[in-house]
């Protein structure tokens, strides 16, 4: 089902329960005047609060497509494909989330489409396979199945940006900055990850979130400073592997 959305729209994703990094997402959002927002899936995962997140995402956002730590929390046979950390860590909160939230993450649909914008975790082509983008050959699997004009995804934690023009061809990489403006309004399809809220794997500690804007086809990048040390403290506190604590300090 194609959604009516707003011209201009806030996007999160890979929270992880990260409930200190979410915060620092949603109040930029709220200095900024964004009134929708949607989530690009991975509400749990790694961090030390898993309900409260959830909870913020289901206040706050319009919708949410389902990440695959999402699907693993409630689905036990599909965490044999995470590392030995991933898989603690997925366990313990689900330990921890009561019925009604696991029935929430349960509920969460593999796509959202919105008008010309296809909201996603992962792919495209497998939406419930979870492939990774990584480089010039999966961007091209990816847009050859995108039949709207602007895909955003998740998953890799790192932000990033691959255009197809009408014409076909390799895909071309967009420099997607670390922080600031870059225009999508090229002839083509696009496929762009705005980054990680909870979990930046690209060496930058601070979180990452984005508004889109139609008009101009602007994608405005955000990274902001939050309370790491109480983040990793929530970790600890929820008997997560310290690995995961460790990590975000240094943003990999």
């Amino acid at each position: 089902m194609i959604r009516r959305t707003a011209s201009r729209f806030g996007l999160v994703a890979d929270v992880h329960a990260n409930l200190q990094a979410l915060e620092a997402a949603l109040a930029h959002f709220e200095a900024e005047g964004v009134v929708e927002i949607w989530c690009l899936g991975d509400v749990v995962g790694y961090g030390g609060d898993p309900a409260a997140c959830v909870e913020l995402i289901r206040e706050r956002c319009a919708g949410t497509v389902r990440g695959n730590h999402d699907a693993a929390a409630v689905d036990p046979r599909l965490r044999d494909d995470f590392n030995p950390h991933a898989r603690a860590a997925i366990e313990r909160q689900a330990e921890l989330l009561d019925a009604s939230t696991l029935e929430w993450l349960g509920s969460l649909p593999p796509t959202i489409e919105l008008d010309d914008v296809l909201l996603l975790h992962g792919s495209v082509a497998d939406p419930d396979g979870f492939s990774y983008v990584m480089g010039s050959s999966d961007a091209d699997r990816e847009l050859d199945a995108l039949v709207v004009r602007w895909g955003f995804y998740a998953h890799t934690h790192v932000p990033a940006g691959w255009r197809k023009p009408p014409e076909g061809g390799v895909p071309q990489r967009v420099d997607i900055p670390a922080s600031g403006e870059v225009r999508l309004e090229a002839p083509g399809r696009y496929l762009v990850n705005p980054g990680a809220v909870g979990q930046p794997r690209d060496g930058d500690p601070r979180a990452a979130c984005a508004v889109f804007e139609r008009e101009g086809a602007r994608l405005r990048i955000a990274r902001l400073r939050y309370d790491v040390a109480a983040a990793q403290a929530a970790i600890r506190r929820a008997g997560m592997p310290a690995f995961e604590a460790d990590r975000l300090e240094h943003g990999r």
